[in-house]
């Protein structure tokens, strides 16, 4: 096997070891090549397969958006159409999977998501075939054809789990999905069990276009690890989920609300921001992103439909008062300025969610409903050229050491 020298240029952390510079979490490090998403964070872009994120948020919609995603172009008419029918036709579970939740129902929301999306795998007969087709190393059209069926099946059902999974918690009684609503008026349907107010269910839609991808975050990059096993999608797409429910990665939004709450007054912004310049002082959630260095682009979409959220509803709990009041200090602080921290879409996506009552755990099931056309995108770009990841540790420890029975020690 022959070595190469690869020049690898990161932004994070390079630690030294014997073995040569580690980079420290991986930061920058590239993975493979993708059409599917890209960032310029000095600038403050998104892009999903070419097109900016300010125009799919503007003229699109969440079916729309999915379908360019995971297919790599924009659909026509009629086939966004018969893409909408099928996942319509695909939203509901088989009837193991709900009594998994409902066994679940007192458990955190995305431990009940990981098990569902387990189960609902067990049962899909599309994911049975193409688990023996993998293990035996077959990936061809047939196969293909069934990977993007799974896809969209997976696109369908997560809102179910998670809606389900709400209904079970508050004791009440399933609502079953309809075929007239939309994915995310259909959503706030079978969480609340009536047809939404057209611009709470625009705010979801909207929070599922900004989040349907975002390159290869932690998620997503576990979503890679597990299929280059040629484990099967249900399965990437549970591993997926348990890295998003670190608080490192998801839940941000949930934490800014908190601090919003906690705050109250807008007139301590000033105080707070100050004091979060301090060794010690407290983090300002929602404010700062790994690869943005300039205004997240999908925060100023969300912030103007926070803005038009509380105008219609009220802002009786002050959240947005609050937070544009510690944006205002953040974008003029130099601290802040230096160091080229901005509200990220976190600082603004939580608003709306505790206004329209979604229960702050849910706020990451959300995302995940959202970013799972990303995490199966990837995983079928990646099989298209797959190779198992096998990175390697440094090792700095002992050798050959005297093995001593364990009556001598």
């Amino acid at each position: 096997m022959s070595e190469q020298t690869v020049q690898i240029r990161t932004s994070g952390k390079v630690l030294q070891s014997p073995c040569g510079p580690i980079v420290h979490g991986l930061e920058d490090v590239l993975i493979k090549n993708t059409t599917i998403s890209d960032i310029d964070g000095e600038k403050g872009i998104l892009w999903y397969r070419g097109y900016r994120i300010e125009d799919l948020a503007k003229f699109s919609n969440y079916e729309e958006v999915s379908f360019l995603v995971l297919y790599g172009r924009l659909p026509t008419r009629s086939e966004l159409k018969e893409y909408e029918r099928r996942l319509k036709s695909s939203r509901d579970l088989h009837p193991a999977t709900v009594e998994v939740i409902r066994a679940l129902a007192k458990a955190h929301p995305m431990f009940a998501l990981e098990a569902a999306v387990a189960a609902e795998g067990a049962y899909d007969e599309d994911n049975q075939k193409l688990i023996e087709a993998l293990r035996v190393g077959r990936y061809k059209a047939e196969e293909k054809e069934l990977a993007y069926r799974i896809a969209e099946k997976l696109i369908a059902k997560l809102p179910t789990m998670v809606a389900y999974h709400y209904r079970f918690s508050k004791g009440l009684e399933l609502v079953r999905p309809r075929d007239d609503l939309s994915h995310a008026a259909n959503f706030l349907y079978m969480m609340f069990g009536k047809e939404p107010d057209p611009l709470a269910a625009r705010g979801i839609d909207l929070y599922l276009i900004l989040h349907a991808d975002h390159e290869v975050p932690a998620s997503t990059f576990t979503a890679h690890v597990v299929a280059s096993t040629l484990s099967d999608l249900y399965s990437s797409v549970v591993a997926a989920i348990a890295a998003l429910k670190g608080p490192l990665h998801g839940g941000a939004n949930e934490m800014a609300v908190r601090n919003y709450l906690e705050i109250g007054d807008p007139s301590k912004a000033k105080e707070l921001v100050e004091a979060a310049t301090k060794p010690g002082g407290p983090k300002l959630m929602g404010v700062g992103h790994r690869v943005y260095k300039a205004y997240d682009p999908r925060a100023r979409i969300f912030k103007e439909f926070s803005r038009d959220y509380v105008a219609k509803f009220g802002d009786p709990k002050n959240l947005f008062a609050v937070a544009s009041a510690i944006e205002h200090e953040v974008l003029n602080n130099p601290y802040f300025q230096q160091r080229k921290l901005y509200p990220n879409v976190d600082f603004w996506s939580g608003i709306a969610f505790y206004y329209m009552g979604v229960p702050y755990e849910y706020f990451t099931p959300i995302f995940a409903v959202s970013r799972v056309v990303g995490w199966v995108a990837h995983i079928l770009e990646y099989w298209e050229n797959n190779r198992i990841f096998r990175p390697r540790a440094c090792y700095a420890g002992p050798h050959d050491l005297q093995y001593i029975p364990i009556d001598q020690r």
